[in-house]
């Protein structure tokens, strides 16, 4: 008799394995959402979402595997903000903290740096003139609407006539897509927030190879598409105009990329310079800005030069509808620097080469 009444009350007492087991997936849960809204600035950088989008964000990287498929609506639903952005010249102490806290969540949750590692080579749904809101991407894969010229005309006027300061900046270089990556940094999809392997060292070989030869160099390095790539173009724009205004004789922009291997057959793309290989380049021109054909005539007269200066050097010109903030100047240039499958040497040999084109086409246009 004492031993039933024993027993049940310990049956009574005790909590079932069922009630555990969803306590425990509970907690989890909780953690692993107040986590990931610590790594991706706190609950302001989310609050502009709606609430079914918060929801699906969260589950979806919590459970990669329940919502992979809709992964994109994940990403483009949520609209990081511009103030979020990394810059490389915010000091090495703040950058390695960091990168050892995504390190130790990214081994416990790996869907907490899912965001960094999958991204685009094409930023969906970003807006590429604030100003015109219907500007918008909605295909990632958008190159067949892509025009692409693959010779130099030769019958192309030279660009009009720029004032060419040499005792200021003459030259800007940026990057909207800093984080992007060669061989052999394969990590994120091809893209790093660390500098080496990244379009970041072939600006810094183009701005010595251009300063050597006396034209003066603003070469910004911050990072506009982490932690997230949406809107990356939208940050660039205030980059690019902030320094513009700060330095209102310069008139040179160079807006440096690489290419995704995906667009050329997963192979790299090179030539050789001098016994040297080097990453073929190409140039991107948005056509839906006001100054297109002014863009263009620059754009041509590159690869012209490049041609007579390393026959077989001179790129692709690539137009595409959009406009890459490329109003800011006739004289801007989207380049695109080999792709994932060409290693950081070659890319950076391409930066010092192109580098001695770009000079060559600033005396031509003083």
């Amino acid at each position: 008799m004492r031993r039933r009444v024993y027993r049940g009350l310990r049956r009574r007492g005790g909590p079932s394995g069922g009630r555990l087991a969803v306590l425990t997936l509970m907690f989890w849960i909780f953690l692993g959402v107040v986590i990931f809204t610590l790594v991706n600035g706190g609950p302001g950088s989310i609050v502009e979402g709606k609430g079914e989008d918060i929801g699906k964000f969260y589950i979806g990287n919590i459970f990669p595997s329940i919502s992979r498929s809709a992964d994109y609506e994940s990403r483009t639903a949520m609209n990081q903000n511009p103030e979020a952005s990394v810059d490389e010249n915010a000091g090495d102490s703040s950058d390695g903290k960091k990168g050892l806290l995504h390190s130790m969540i990214g081994s416990m949750y790996p869907a907490v740096t899912v965001l960094d590692d999958d991204l685009a080579e094409e930023d969906p749904g970003i807006i590429f003139d604030p100003e015109t809101t219907g500007d918008t991407k909605t295909d990632s894969s958008d190159e067949e609407q892509a025009t692409v010229i693959d010779t130099q005309n030769p019958e192309s006027p030279k660009p009009a006539t720029a004032h060419i300061d040499y005792s200021k900046p003459v030259v800007i270089i940026y990057h909207t897509h800093a984080t992007e990556s060669y061989q052999p940094v394969t990590e994120g999809n091809f893209h790093s927030l660390n500098e080496y392997g990244t379009v970041r060292e072939v600006g810094d070989v183009m701005t010595a190879e251009l300063e050597a030869k006396g034209i003066q160099v603003i070469h910004d390095k911050t990072v506009h598409d982490s932690p997230s790539y949406n809107q990356s173009y939208s940050r660039s724009l205030e980059t690019i105009q902030k320094l513009m205004g700060e330095n209102k004789t310069t008139q040179i922009v160079v807006d440096l990329h690489r290419d995704a291997a995906s667009y050329s057959g997963n192979v790299g793309k090179s030539v050789t310079i001098k016994k040297e290989t080097v990453a073929k380049y190409s140039l991107v021109v948005g056509t839906g800005n006001p100054n297109v054909e002014a863009l263009k005539l620059f754009a041509n007269h590159i690869n012209k030069k490049a041609e007579d200066l390393y026959p077989g050097f001179g790129g692709k010109i690539i137009e595409k509808q959009y406009k890459f903030n490329q109003y800011v100047s006739d004289y801007h240039i989207l380049l695109e620097v080999g792709n994932n499958q060409n290693t950081i040497e070659e890319a950076k040999a391409c930066g010092k080469y192109f580098a001695d084109v770009l000079a060559e086409s600033i005396k031509d246009i003083e």
